[in-house]
């Protein structure tokens, strides 16, 4: 098998981890950075919502930035320009995880932040994103997550049909945000995320310039809730059993027009082999990829019949 990306996924024509550009996205320069830590020196953080367990919640991170000087990467309290994602004992391989799930986004057209895998101190593999709520010196962009929008008590209560209606209020380009937001909400489903609450939606500027945030925190959270809800927020009134006809009625909901809609369906039917090879082709273990296989599988099933 070629060696590939630990950040696109994409085969590698030269020796080493990375594309130079992945890199350069990310970081600014070609060449990957030092972590000087391990993940036991991060603290991890276990939340529990009744019955449900958040992944956001137990997955610890911490704030880096790179030191330009030595290549290192810093944990910081204020100025950090990027996430770090250990692995937490609770949801193993879960960088991975996210990695592939951004990846298979992007391969959708979906807007992702730059991303990859690193290794850390103890070799073991991390998730790292460049933020998208800070410039590339650090200052503060306006961020909103929808449970700020909505004024929510529980990030968990709520429904799409409002997260669009608060997408359509506020966005500058309605019509670009609103379908970015189906095609997320279609994603989502189809790769077994159902931990999408309220505050892993936002809206990013100011003023004219107000639009929906990047993708972040996508992962197949099926893989470690079994008994988890096809959607944290309800679709069309419900949680479980969707089908096609449910979202059809979202994007009926959202106001997008019959034809653009199936033509998205029809679009993202057509990627079901690209983002199987993509889930056997990445850094998972044989178990975690089989069983996201299947889930992929189920849910194509469910959709398109």
């Amino acid at each position: 098998m070629a060696s590939r990306c630990l950040c696109c996924q994409r085969s590698l024509k030269a020796e080493g981890l990375y594309h130079p550009r992945c890199l350069s996205r990310l970081f600014g320069g070609p060449r990957p950075p030092t972590i000087p830590f391990k993940a036991a020196d991060l603290p991890a953080m276990v939340t529990k919502d009744k019955n449900r367990m958040s992944i956001s919640g137990v997955q610890p991170k911490v704030f880096v930035r790179l030191n330009k000087e030595n290549g290192t990467l810093e944990a910081v309290a204020t100025g950090g320009t990027h996430i770090l994602k250990p692995e937490p004992e609770q949801f193993p391989q879960i960088p991975q995880n996210e990695n592939l799930c951004m990846n298979m986004a992007e391969e959708l057209g979906l807007r992702v932040a730059p991303h990859g895998l690193f290794k850390m101190a103890d070799g073991k593999l991390c998730y790292i994103i460049r933020r998208f709520d800070r410039t590339e010196d650090g200052q503060r962009i306006a961020k909103e997550t929808m449970f700020q929008v909505l004024g929510s008590t529980d990030k968990y209560s709520g429904s799409l049909e409002k997260v669009g209606k608060a997408i359509r209020s506020h966005a500058a380009n309605v019509g670009l945000d609103t379908v970015d937001f189906f095609e997320r909400v279609l994603f989502c489903f189809l790769t077994g995320n159902g931990d999408m609450h309220l505050k892993n939606w936002a809206l990013l500027g100011a003023g004219r310039e107000i639009a929906l945030a990047p993708c972040y925190d996508l992962v197949c959270s099926r893989l470690y809730i079994k008994n988890e809800a096809d959607t944290a927020l309800t679709l069309n009134a419900k949680q479980n059993k969707l089908k096609r006809t449910d979202f059809e009625a979202f994007a009926d909901h959202l106001e997008i027009d019959s034809k653009a809609a199936a033509h998205i369906l029809d679009r993202f039917r057509s990627a079901q082999e690209k983002l199987s090879q993509m889930i056997i082709s990445s850094e998972l273990r044989s178990g975690p990829c089989q069983e996201l296989l299947k889930i992929l599988s189920s849910r194509y099933r469910r959709l398109y019949g």
